[in-house]
C-alpha cells in the first residue's frame, strides 16, 4: 500500500540521512583525529619557588623559599624570602587570548649568597572549548644547576599539552580531577609540602603540560652588589595554536 511504501521510504531515509551527518561531521569510522586550537592560559598566581646555593665567605650550603600556599612558607620560616612578583600579558592579534605571559621573581639576598640551583613550579588554567572542552591545572617545573653562582636565571618556552591519552569529544567539560598541586581549601600536612612531592605529582599527571622546547640562560653573579642584591627568575611562557589529540 502507499502508507506502507511511504514508511520504508521515510526509515531508509533516516538512516541515509544519519550516515551522511556522520560522515560530512568527520566522525564514521574514526576512532582517533587531531585538530589545533589555541588553549586559553592565566597564570593563577600560584608558585612555589626554592633558590639553593652556598655562602661565600663560610662555604657552607643554604636554600631560600617561597610560595603562595602559606603553610609551606611556615614550615621553613627561617628560609623564607619574599620575591618582588611581575606578571606581563601579551595578546598580538587582540583575539582576548594570551599569547605570552611573562612572569618575573626578583629575590633580595645578601651579598654573600651565592645562588647555584632553582627549582620551581608555576600554576596555569589551561582550557581548551572547541571539539574538545578540558579545563585543568597546568603546571610548569623549572629545575635548573649551575657550576658556577648567578644572578638570574631566564626560561623561555612554549607551553605544550603532554597527553597520556586521546582526549575524549563527547561529554561534558573535562577536568581530569585531583586537586591543586598547592591547595587552598583544606589543612596541608608536612610531607605534602617538599618539593620532591609537588614535583613528583605533577610530573605524574596523566594529562599535563610542558615547555618544549625550553631555553635558559644563566647569568653570573656580580660582585659588590651591596646594599641592593638580588636574584631574578625570569619565566616566558609562550601559547601557541596546540595540536590535541
Amino acid at each position: 500500500s502507499g502508507a506502507h511504501i511511504f514508511v520504508t521510504l521515510l526509515n531508509i531515509a533516516m538512516i541515509v540521512a544519519g550516515f551522511l551527518i556522520a560522515y560530512y561531521s568527520g566522525g564514521l569510522w574514526v576512532k582517533e583525529k587531531s585538530y589545533r586550537e589555541q588553549p586559553i592560559v592565566n597564570f593563577k598566581r600560584a608558585f612555589a619557588a626554592r633558590l639553593q646555593g652556598v655562602h661565600a665567605r663560610s662555604s657552607e650550603p643554604f636554600e631560600l623559599v617561597y610560595s603562595t600556599l602559606p603553610p609551606m612558607n611556615a614550615v621553613g620560616s627561617e628560609f623564607v624570602r619574599t620575591p618582588v612578583v611581575r606578571v606581563d600579558k601579551e595578546d598580538h592579534n587582540l583575539d582576548l587570548l594570551n599569547d605570552v605571559i611573562h612572569i618575573s621573581l626578583a629575590f633580595p639576598i645578601a651579598e654573600d649568597e651565592r645562588i647555584t640551583q632553582v627549582q620551581a613550579v608555576f600554576l596555569f588554567s589551561y582550557v581548551l572549548r572547541n571539539k574538545v572542552r578540558l579545563d585543568i591545572e597546568a603546571p610548569i617545573l623549572l629545575d635548573y644547576a649551575a657550576g658556577v653562582p648567578g644572578s638570574r636565571l631566564t626560561v623561555d618556552g612554549r607551553m605544550r599539552l603532554a597527553q597520556a591519552n586521546p582526549l575524549p569529544v563527547r561529554g561534558g567539560v573535562r577536568t581530569l580531577g585531583g586537586e591543586s598541586l598547592l591547595p587552598l581549601d583544606r589543612v596541608v600536612s608536612g610531607p605534602e609540602l617538599t618539593f620532591s612531592r609537588i614535583l613528583a605529582e605533577a610530573s605524574g599527571k596523566n594529562d599535563t603540560t610542558v615547555l618544549a622546547p625550553m631555553r635558559t640562560s644563566w647569568d653570573l653573579a656580580a660582585r659588590g652588589c651591596d646594599p641592593r642584591c638580588e636574584f631574578t627568575v625570569t619565566v616566558t611562557v609562550r601559547v601557541p595554536s596546540e595540536e590535541v589529540h
